[in-house]
């Protein structure tokens, strides 16, 4: 997990000032028209995977065939994808009224085929724990994207910069992944190992593209129903939200699958690993999403130009469905290993119905309503995800709450105090004090009180850092 939350930090800070440079010379606009379009390569990859990833993780064994024909069946689904892909292109550019799309689509949507080809490594890696190549790669990636996109604005590429970034990440990775790897796939193409893992890798199919449908439906609305500058407000503050997130909950997501996976036999101990992710998670996931509430106003102000302010309401809403995100990844391994898959989809049928009566209230209001359905999506995911692990692990919403609490108390003072300071500077020195005051003031407020208070999840993230340091003193 130390690697793969490595990796993701050094990857968030990378693609937040990558954005940073892009913001600047381009427009909402060109981030609307190009989410619009990313929406789809996000369904498409759900199909192409099928599942499958996780079916070969969470098997105790498996066979050369098997990864062989997982292999076969993402190329030749990514091919097929692409090629659909390509047929819809004229019809979304005139339902969006953008004929930029037809100049646009057909090189974004080589993500599809680009991201199949090294399934089946970064599959093995997870298996075999590793998340340090994996993290490597990654990194890789995003340095050689990053700095290709800010070649191509500097450059006056416009928003072809937004691809450049979006296609060279992926292939580089892939690349790396295929260059390092031993694995190669049989000669003979054949589908038929699938069969054993078909009835759970397509109940979770059924769970990943409706999860990846309702969390992207949102912005194909904003983009048809309002303005292209409206999504592309929306789009960056749903992204800069992500990036803090993803950067723990990906670290989590990867690395709890086969870690509980291996504990699936021993409840106790998965019920004790699963609570302790979820404190340490909790103890940094909190004060990140209310920090940033606290500094996007000042940050955005000193780094970027007057013309993206209207993304802080935006960002601030969202920035709370964050909060919710660590319980409902865990629960969620812990469904994905401990049931057949039965108990995923009826979970999913209900939080869709949610989700459907949220969306069809808010999309009609306003962007700011339809970001605090997202908020209200996102709690009603983790309290049904909660409900059921509950089965497996004995957790209730109460004891979750219970857990939970001290890092929300924490995490609102510490915001009280970054407010504190911009009251008292705010005007009578340059912003850029006041913003780096705001972050010191956070941070020390936050650190004091969890060592005056010492809550658990404080208490896991020092032994976790001084076994770290304990074994590279050994080394």
């Amino acid at each position: 997990m130390a690697w793969t939350f490595f990796e993701k930090v050094g990857t968030t800070v990378i693609q937040m000032l990558v954005g940073l440079v892009l913001m600047s010379f381009l427009y909402p606009d060109d981030y609307g028209t190009v989410q619009i379009l990313v929406v789809f390569t996000s369904v498409c990859a759900v199909f192409v995977d099928s599942g499958f990833s996780a079916a070969l993780i969470r098997r105790r064994e498996v066979a050369q065939q098997e990864y062989s024909a997982v292999f076969f069946f993402n190329v030749l689904t990514a091919v097929g994808m692409y090629l659909l892909l390509l047929a819809i292109t004229p019809t979304l550019a005139r339902y969006y009224h953008a004929p930029v799309m037809l100049q646009l689509a057909p090189v974004l949507f080589l993500l599809v085929p680009v991201n199949s080809l090294a399934n089946i490594q970064n599959t093995l890696l997870i298996r075999n724990f590793g998340f340090k190549t994996i993290s490597q790669y990654t990194l890789w990636g995003t340095v050689v994207g990053g700095a290709a996109a800010v070649a191509m604005a500097v450059a006056g590429c416009g928003v072809w910069s937004l691809l450049g970034q979006r296609l060279v990440t992926p292939a580089v990775k892939s690349f790396l992944m295929w260059f390092r790897s031993d694995w190669r796939p049989s000669g003979r193409v054949s589908l038929r190992p699938l069969r054993p893992m078909l009835g759970y890798s397509s109940r979770l199919l059924l769970s990943d593209i409706t999860n990846t449908i309702y969390a992207n439906i949102s912005e194909l609305f904003i983009g048809r129903m309002y303005t292209k500058e409206a999504l592309g407000y929306y789009n960056r503050a749903k992204q800069y939200k992500d990036m803090p997130v993803s950067a723990v909950i990906t670290s989590v997501q990867n690395v709890t699958f086969p870690a509980l996976s291996q504990l699936q036999d021993n409840p106790e101990k998965m019920r004790l690993s699963a609570h302790q992710v979820v404190v340490v998670m909790n103890f940094l996931i909190f004060p990140v999403m209310f920090g940033l509430i606290g500094i996007v106003y000042d940050f955005i102000d000193v780094f970027l130009p007057e013309r993206w302010l209207p993304i802080v309401p935006y960002f601030r809403i969202l920035c709370l469905s964050g909060l919710f995100a660590p319980l409902s990844v865990v629960s969620y391994n812990i469904l994905k290993i401990k049931s057949d898959g039965k108990l995923i989809f009826r979970l999913e049928m209900v939080k869709k119905l949610l989700a459907t009566v949220v969306l069809a209230v808010t999309i009609p209001i306003s962007v700011k309503a339809i970001a605090w359905g997202q908020t209200v999506i996102y709690l009603s995911d983790a309290l049904l995800n909660l409900l059921g692990a509950g089965r497996y692990l004995h957790w209730t919403v109460w004891q979750r709450a219970r857990a939970t609490s001290p890092y929300l108390a924490l995490s609102v003072l510490m915001l009280a105090a970054v407010w504190g300071v911009r009251t008292l500077l705010l005007g009578h020195v340059a912003l850029w004090v006041v913003l780096i005051a705001e972050i010191v003031a956070g941070g020390a407020v936050y650190v004091g009180l969890a060592m005056l208070f010492r809550p658990e999840g404080w208490r896991e993230v020092r032994l976790i850092l001084a076994q770290g340091l304990a074994e590279r003193f050994r080394r």
